[in-house]
């Protein structure tokens, strides 16, 4: 019985990462009846830095950096990702918000392919298009507004484009480790996540058109209330590093513990409707499982 829990304690690790994400998903979700979503944010990161900065303590790795200019990168496209996915949390469902997020493999492999000129091969295709259908079905672009799903266009370009500037941040990682430790990588990350909220919020108390109101909100002084599911939030997401990275480094096989990553999108869902999300419609639900399972058939086979 050890042996069975010690090969798989990779997988119950992202297991509980993935119901961290979800539970952090939902704590957004209910501090966006009072805040804005760039401010949910920016207590999300701030937190974060603590962490940070804690394990770079702990950290004796040291590589040879130089690579500034990507390691800025990294960082404004993750943070644009987060901008737009705490945006959708707030407007659209959990389990929809999550779903978009998880069309990162599909750039992360378009992206292989035209700029890293890597094979996809018949498989990665295939993938690629029942993910790409998934899309379609939870967007549903052919509907009219009377039957439409709920996923109006902005949403749901913002939710494509969460998950387009995550691949272009997790790509970037790929050649940022042949310079930087994890923790350096993570912490570029993290303060720009710090950093342009906080613009946003200076900017946004004298401009925040409507339109922009994913970029561009003013500060709002939080409740008590608020206060509290604020260092809920920060402490499930001290406990999703924790959880994340050792399941990464304790794993078997990484393509597996990736492909249980996707059971943040199931616990979302569930954990959504507990919030008083609607239940996704048939069409919808179909989407999901077409993002997830081209998602899987990506992973698999990178393995």
């Amino acid at each position: 019985m050890l042996k069975i829990v010690k090969r798989n304690l990779g997988i119950y690790f992202m297991i509980l990462a993935c119901f961290d994400f979800a539970l952090m998903g939902a704590c957004a979700k209910l501090l966006s009846e009072e805040l804005s979503s760039i401010e949910i944010m920016f207590f999300r990161n701030i937190i974060g830095v603590v962490f940070i900065f804690y394990m770079l303590k702990k950290t004796k790795v040291r590589k040879k950096g130089g690579r500034l200019g990507l390691l800025i990168f990294r960082g404004i496209s993750g943070t644009l990702s987060l901008y737009l996915f705490f945006y959708n949390a707030a407007n659209i469902t959990l389990g929809g918000t999550f779903a978009f997020q998880k069309t990162a493999p599909i750039f992360i492999t378009l992206i292989a392919f035209f700029w890293f000129k890597e094979n996809i091969g018949f498989k990665g295709w295939c993938g690629i298009l029942i993910a790409f259908c998934g899309v379609l079905f939870i967007t549903q672009p052919w509907a009219n507004e009377q039957m439409h799903s709920g996923f109006d266009i902005k949403n749901s370009i913002l939710g494509i484009l969460s998950g387009f500037f995550a691949a272009l941040a997790l790509t970037s990682v790929r050649q940022l480790r042949k310079y930087y430790a994890a923790e350096k990588i993570a912490l570029s990350f993290i303060l720009t996540g710090t950093l342009m909220p906080f613009a946003s919020m200076l900017v946004g108390s004298f401009y925040a058109p409507k339109e922009l109101d994913f970029l561009l909100a003013p500060f709002i002084m939080p409740s008590f209330k608020a206060w509290i599911l604020i260092a809920i939030m920060g402490t499930l997401g001290t406990l999703y590093q924790i959880h994340i990275t050792k399941s990464y480094g304790v794993a078997k096989q990484a393509g597996i513990v990736a492909g249980v990553s996707y059971l943040d999108v199931v616990f979302s869902l569930f954990v959504g409707l507990l919030l008083g999300d609607d239940l996704p419609s048939a069409i919808v639900f179909l989407g999901i499982i077409g993002i997830i399972f081209g998602g899987l058939i990506l992973i698999k086979g990178k393995k």
